[in-house]
C-alpha cells in the first residue's frame, strides 16, 4: 500500500475526509485465463536487446526513472547487460552497467546468505533464538519468547520497524550495530512465528549475529565472504559516500520534477547499506543459481536450495516466503525475488531457480512501478504462462474478507501515522469476489483461504483466520503482510475522532473571545475568579491541543508520499517540541478539571456555560487517551 501521508493534513483538519479514503477501492473487467504464448522467445542476447530497449524506451518517462540498467543471466553467464538514461541529471551522464547505486533492501538478501554460511559451517542453527549468539543483548520485553535466526530471515519475527533516526552523516557511528541496536530495537508487534512482518531491525539483528559469530565487522564479513570470492569489486556495505563521481544521484519525483534524495549512512546497514553495480549485481545472481568457473562459490547447492525452499505461508496454495526472497506466483514457473525502494533507488532481484536464470533491473528513482512492470513484460514475453487460471470456488461468506487492514511493521510517533494512512480496504462484491484498495482486480477464491486476482492470475493473496473463524490475517500479493483492524482502529475512526477535538477545542477559544468582547460591550467590570480561571485555562488547552492537531501534519507536509526523507535522520526540533504539546495540556486538564469542579459547586454562571465547561474538561481529559490509541502520546524517540 503506498504510503498516503500527505492525507495527515486533510484528516488533520477536516478529519472525514479521510473516511472516504478509507474507502476507496479500485476495480478491473475480469477474465478468466491467462494468455499463453506457446512460441515463447529466446532468452538470448539479439532478443534481450531488443526486449529490453524497448521497454526502457516505453517506460523511464512514463515511471519518472532518469536512469536504470539491467544484467541478465542464464547457465551461469551474463546474456545481457546495458544501462539506460542518466546517473546524474545535473551532470547528463550516463546510466551504464558499471555505474553504482543504492540496492536497499536487497541488501537483506545477501545478509541472509551471510547467515546461511554460518549455518553450513555448523556455526549457527537456524532453529536456535538469536540471542543466544549475542551474549548480554537483550530484546525490549525480554528474549523470551526466543527469536529464531529462521523467523528473522523469513521477516516472521514480531520484531516492529521504524524509519526514524535510522540514519546518520557519520560513516562511523554507523558502524556500531550492536550499539545501534541494544539502544533502538522496535518492541514485539507479535509473537514469534505467527505473521509476515517486513522489519528492517530484524534483519540487522540477523547480521548482527553474522559480525558476533564471525568476529568480523558485518561490512567486512560481507566483503570477505560474499563479495569478493563473487568478484563483486565495485560493491561494498560501508563505502564512502560523498564525492564519488560513479555513483548514480537518487531521486525522487515531486510535484512534476526531480529532485536528489537525502544522502547518509544506515544504522541498519545489513538491511539496507549495500552500494554495487549491475554488473556486479549479475556475479551475484549467477552464485545464487550455482556459480560459474569464474568465481568462488559462496554457498553449497544444498544450502542454496534449503534458502530458496518455502519456509512460511498463510495457507499452502498462497505466496510463500523463503530465506531473504520471496515467492512471485507465476503461473508454471517458480519465481523468487526480493525488491529494493527508498532514498531515491528502486529495483528488483528476480531468479527463476528451474530455469538457472534470473535478471536484475534498478533505477534511480523512487518510484516503485517500473520493476514489477519489467518482471510482468520479461516472463510474458520470455516464460509465458502455460496454464489457465485456477477455477473459482466460491466461498459460502466472502463478506467474512470485507474490512480495513493495516501492516504490522511501524512504531513511533510519526510512524504510527504512516502505519494508519497506509491502511487498505477489502470488498466483498456481490459476485463472491473481492476487491483490494491497494492493487487491481477482481480476486476470485481458488482455494480454501486464497484468492486470485482474475485479472492477473499471477498473483494470488492468502488469509488465516482465527479458532472461530473470524479473519485476522492476510499475506500477499507481493511481499506485504497485513492484519484485519476493528473499526475502532480504522482511520475513519481516527478521522471522526480528530474532528471532535478539533471542533471542541477550537469553540473554547472562540467561546472566550465572544464573552470577553460581550462583557465589554455591556460595561461588566468583573468576572467570577472561577469562572475566569476555566474559561481562561480552557483556552489555553484549546489552543495548544488545536496548535499540535493542525501543526504535526503541516510540518510533516514536506515529507509526504515520499520514500526515505530527511526524517530518518531524526526528527526536526520543531516536531518534537509539538510532540510535547499533549503532555503538557494532559497536566492543564487536570488543572483545568479541579477548577471545574470549584466553578460548578458555586454554582456561578448559568446551567449551559457549566455543562458546556464539563464537556470542555471531558474532552482534554480525554484526549491523552484518544493519542495513546493511536500511538501518538509522548515524546518522539
Amino acid at each position: 500500500m503506498k504510503t498516503r501521508l500527505a492525507l495527515v493534513i486533510a484528516c488533520s483538519l477536516v478529519g472525514l475526509i479521510a473516511v472516504g479514503l478509507v474507502l476507496n477501492t479500485g476495480g478491473m473487467a475480469a477474465t478468466t485465463s491467462a494468455s499463453p504464448r506457446l512460441n515463447p522467445a529466446a532468452l538470448e542476447p539479439r532478443e534481450l536487446t531488443a526486449f529490453m530497449d524497448g521497454f526502457m524506451s516505453s517506460n523511464l518517462g512514463r515511471f519518472h526513472a532518469p536512469g536504470a540498467s539491467v544484467v541478465v543471466v542464464k547457465e551461469g553467464a551474463v546474456v545481457f547487460e546495458k544501462g539506460y538514461g542518466f546517473a546524474d541529471l545535473g551532470l547528463q551522464s550516463s546510466f551504464t552497467p558499471n555505474t553504482r547505486f543504492r540496492a536497499k533492501s536487497v541488501s537483506k538478501t545477501f545478509t541472509a546468505t551471510a547467515v546461511m554460511q554460518l549455518e553450513e559451517g555448523g556455526q549457527v542453527a537456524l532453529d536456535a533464538p538469536v540471542t543466544s549468539y549475542l551474549h548480554g543483548f537483550t530484546l525490549p520485553g525480554g528474549n523470551e519468547p526466543p527469536i529464531t535466526l529462521a523467523e528473522l530471515l523469513t521477516q516472521t519475527s514480531g520484531i516492529g520497524d521504524r524509519a526514524l533516526g535510522t540514519m546518520t552523516s557519520d560513516r562511523i557511528a554507523a558502524a556500531d550495530l550492536r550499539g545501534y541496536l541494544q539502544q533502538r530495537m522496535p518492541s514485539r508487534v507479535a509473537a514469534p512465528g505467527t505473521v509476515f512482518s517486513y522489519a528492517d531491525h530484524g534483519i540487522s539483528l540477523a547480521g548482527l549475529t553474522v559480525e558476533e559469530v564471525s568476529g568480523l565487522p558485518f561490512a567486512q564479513y560481507m566483503q570477505d565472504k560474499i563479495l569478493e570470492p563473487l568478484g563483486m569489486s565495485r560493491s561494498a556495505f560501508d563505502p564512502p559516500l560523498e564525492g564519488q563521481s560513479d555513483l548514480a544521484v537518487g531521486y525522487q519525483f515531486v510535484s512534476g520534477s526531480y529532485r536528489p534524495a537525502p544522502v547518509g549512512y544506515f544504522y541498519v546497514a545489513p538491511a539496507v547499506s549495500l552500494v554495487t553495480t549491475g554488473a556486479d549485481m549479475g556475479r551475484f545472481l549467477i552464485g545464487m543459481l550455482g556459480g560459474a568457473g569464474d568465481s568462488l562459490p559462496i554457498l553449497r547447492p544444498e544450502t542454496v536450495q534449503l534458502m530458496e525452499a518455502r519456509h512460511f505461508a498463510l495457507q499452502p496454495g498462497g505466496p510463500g516466503v523463503a530465506y531473504g526472497l520471496y515467492e512471485w506466483p507465476e503461473i508454471g514457473e517458480r519465481v523468487l525475488v526480493h525488491g529494493g525502494l527508498g532514498h531515491g533507488f528502486s529495483n528488483l532481484l528476480v531468479l527463476l531457480p528451474d530455469r538457472h536464470a534470473g535478471f536484475f533491473v534498478d533505477t534511480n528513482s523512487d518510484e516503485p512501478k517500473l520493476r514489477y512492470a519489467l518482471l510482468c513484460a520479461f516472463m510474458d514475453r520470455f516464460y509465458p504462462a502455460q496454464a489457465a487460471t485456477s477455477k473459482p470456488i466460491g466461498d459460502s461468506d466472502p463478506g467474512r474478507f470485507a474490512g480495513v487492514y493495516s501492516d504490522y511493521r511501524y512504531q513511533g510517533r510519526i510512524e504510527a501515522l504512516k502505519e494508519l494512512f497506509d491502511q487498505g480496504t477489502i470488498t466483498a462484491r456481490g459476485d463472491q469476489t473481492l476487491s483490494l484498495s491497494w492493487a487491481p482486480g477482481q480476486w476470485a477464491e481458488v482455494e480454501p483461504l486464497v484468492f486470485q486476482n482474475l485479472d492477473d492470475p499471477n498473483q494470488r493473496i492468502a488469509f488465516r483466520t482465527d479458532a472461530s473463524g473470524q479473519v485476522i490475517q492476510a499475506y500477499g500479493p507481493h511481499d506485504d503482510g497485513y492484519r484485519k483492524v476493528p473499526w475502532y482502529r480504522t482511520l475513519a475512526a481516527y478521522a471522526a475522532g480528530t474532528l471532535v477535538f478539533v471542533v471542541l477545542f477550537m469553540s473554547v477559544p472562540m467561546v472566550w473571545l465572544v464573552s470577553g468582547l460581550r462583557r465589554r460591550r455591556r460595561r461588566e467590570i468583573t468576572q467570577h475568579r472561577w469562572v475566569k480561571t476555566v474559561s481562561g485555562l480552557g483556552a489555553l488547552v484549546g489552543l495548544l491541543n488545536l496548535g499540535f492537531l493542525v501543526g504535526v501534519p503541516l510540518e510533516l507536509l514536506p515529507y509526504a508520499g515520499l520514500n526515505g526523507t530527511q526524517l530518518d535522520f531524526g526528527a526536526p526540533s520543531s516536531l518534537v517540541v509539538l510532540f510535547a504539546i499533549p503532555l503538557v495540556t494532559a497536566a492543564l486538564a487536570v488543572m483545568l478539571a479541579a477548577v471545574g469542579i470549584l466553578a460548578w459547586r458555586a454554582k456561578t454562571g448559568t446551567v449551559l456555560a457549566r455543562t458546556y465547561f464539563a464537556v470542555i474538561i471531558g474532552a482534554a481529559l480525554l484526549f491523552p487517551g484518544f493519542l495513546s490509541c493511536w500511538s501518538l502520546f509522548g515524546l518522539i524517540s
